[in-house]
Formats: structure tokens, sequence, C-alpha cells
């Protein structure tokens, strides 16, 4: 089912990248031949809009574009061919697909903010999201949406803001009784200055349920905020930019990452996935549990990762095509013509190869 999901999700945002070079091309005059929802081989064709067949294709993932003279100048007579434009026009085109991914993230982020919340990260609190049944947590009595302020050992009082502190200290009484200060229930971020004391035992190794920690309570590092409702559309938007951005800059580094480890034979690293092991990771994390929302957020991870990956200077891909495009202002056409398609030849080698080995990857750590 969850494999389902994910093709369903992967094959809806292709279709929309497909979609921005779609408009784009319109929006240029430039002839689109085919619009294909899946791959060839034709199943068949579903109607023909101005000039454009509109398909449906035996290979049920993803789409594709066709517009004449994409693949180089033995179609460059033509007036509204995609060869003979502008180097404006056609970037315009080659990027638009890329452009769509990210606007339909930010879309999708901004309203599964303003559904749940805008996420505000508690920086310096320990809150407890969850206090677990029969756990020594809910035997003394502790609430959730407190913090906890410090912990008393050896008559001592120890002030904790952070998490790490609090297990650090869990860890080094296992088997004590010790006494812990919370907050009153919170308001959002905010919290009372009043406090309350709480006996607490702390389980030892051999007493600790596998699902569990010493105490039995889950800590929570962000709360989702709401806003009054004219407050709420700007900060969702505004949250849904920042996730993209940070979301970008980490996928970046992480391919960046990706690269040095390869030169240096080092191998790829477990956080690196490809298909595999994005449906095993997001299955773990629950992803496709957590109802539409949840499948709707982790459609807007996917379409900011796919607009990054299209964006990359590799041959074959939106923005590999997008630097031969550009090159064009230094060299001469005529050859850049000579070496467009070995360049995209060696890409889509290159691509394929790295995918295998992304896969091989995923399978490996599935066994781990």
């Amino acid at each position: 089912m969850e494999a389902l999901i994910f093709i369903i999700v992967l094959s809806v945002l292709v279709i929309i990248h497909e979609a921005g070079h779609f408009l784009a091309a319109r929006r240029n005059k430039i002839k689109v031949k085919e619009f294909g929802l899946g791959y060839p081989p034709r199943a068949r064709q579903l109607f023909s809009w101005r000039g454009t067949i509109f398909s449906l294709n035996w290979i049920p993932f993803g789409g594709f574009v066709q517009m004449e003279g994409e693949n180089g100048p033995e179609e460059k007579d033509s007036a509204d061919s995609f060869y003979n434009k502008s180097i404006r026009a056609r970037l315009e085109v080659l990027l638009a697909g890329v452009f769509f991914n990210f606007v339909f993230g930010i879309v999708a982020f901004a309203v599964v903010f303003y559904q749940l919340g805008v996420p505000i990260l508690l920086s310096g609190q320990a809150r407890i999201q969850e206090v677990l049944a029969d756990s020594p947590a809910a035997a003394a009595g502790l609430e959730a949406n407190t913090n906890i302020l410090a912990f008393q050992v050896n008559g001592e009082w120890i002030e904790t803001k952070e998490i790490s502190q609090i297990q650090n200290l869990v860890s080094a009484n296992l088997g004590e009784t010790v006494l812990v200060r919370t907050s009153l229930p919170c308001d959002q971020e905010k919290c009372p200055v009043e406090f309350a004391d709480y006996s607490i035992y702390l389980r030892n190794s051999e007493e600790i349920p596998s699902d569990q920690g010493a105490m039995g309570i889950v800590f929570s590092e962000m709360i989702f905020k709401n806003y009054p409702w004219y407050q709420m559309p700007f900060a969702t938007i505004s949250q849904a930019f920042k996730q993209s951005f940070a979301l970008s800059a980490m996928i970046l580094q992480a391919l960046w990452q990706m690269i040095i480890d390869l030169s240096a034979g080092r191998g790829l690293q477990q956080e690196i996935a490809g298909p595999i092991g994005i449906v095993d990771q997001a299955a773990t994390y629950g992803f496709f549990d957590g109802g539409w929302l949840s499948i709707l957020n982790f459609a807007a991870l996917l379409s900011i990762n796919l607009g990054i990956i299209n964006l990359l200077p590799i041959p074959a891909l939106d923005g590999g095509r997008a630097v031969l495009v550009i090159m064009e202002k230094f060299i001469k056409r005529k050859y850049l013509d000579k070496v467009a398609n070995y360049l995209n030849y060696f890409g889509y080698l290159s691509l394929l190869a790295l995918m295998v080995l992304v896969s091989f990857n995923d399978i490996k750590n599935l066994f781990k």
C-alpha cells in the first residue's frame, strides 16, 4: 500500500513538473506535440487540443511533454520550434517544471500549516508532549504540555533547558527516585513562572520496556502555533517559504556530501535514499498513516526534492540543458550542437548508474 501511495504521489508531482514545461511552451508559442500521462508505449489518445495530443500510456508512472525541436537542429526551420526560440524563452521553458515543483511544495506546506498550525521550535525548553500510561511519570502525576525545569540530585537542584541534559541526568540515576520540577501547563510557546515538584522513580535498564524510556514520557522539540485568523495566511506562507528553502539547503548539502564520499571511495551514506529508501523511511515515520495532511506534507517534501534534483547542472536534466543554453552566449551554437547529444547520453548513463547504486544502498540498509 505504501509503495502504491508513493507511486501515485510521485506521478502527480511529475505531471505537475511537466505541466510547467507545457504552459511555458504555450506561453512562448512553441508547438507541443504530445502531453503524455505515463510513459510510452501509448495506450490510447485521450483528446487533442490546439495541436497537442493528450495521451494515456502503458507505463503508469509520471508523464512527459514532447515539444517540436527539443532534440536539436533537425527541426529548426519551424517557426514554433523550441530550437528556434530565443535563449530567454528556452530557459523559461526548461526551468518552468522546477518552478512548478517549488510552487507546489510551498503551497502544500502552507495548507498543512494552516490546518495544523505554524511549527515553532522550542529553543531552551524541554516540553513534555505525552505522558505514557502505566509509566513512572504517570504514577508521579506529571502532565503533558509542561516543561521540565530542574532535577534534584543528591539534594542539589540542577536546572535543565535541553532534552539532552535530562537524558544524561536520567541515565546517570537509573534505579533511583528523584525530584523533578516542571512548569504548570503552557500556552503554546510560553509557560507560567509557577512550578510543581514531583517525586519520580527512574526505571533501571532491566525494567524499561522496549518502546519507552526510564520515565515514560515523550518530548517535543516544536509546537504548532495558531495565530489569529487574519494573521494565519501570512504566517503559514512565510513559514512555508522558510521550510522550503531550509529543505533545499539540506538536500544540496546531502548531495555535496555524496559527491565527496564517492570521490573518496567511501560509498553512499545511509542518509542518501532512492525510491526504495524513501518509501521505507516514509513508512517508518508514519507519513502514510497520518491521513491526507501527512501525505500532503510528504508530497511537499518530495516535490522540493524533485525540483532540486532537476535543477542540478547535469546533462539530461533540466539544469544541465539550461547550462548548455546559457553557454550559447559564449560558444557558437553549431559547436554546442555537436556535443549536446553526447553530453545528454553521458548524463542519462550517469543517472542510471547512480540510480542503480542508490537502489543497492537502499536494499542494503533495509537488511541492517
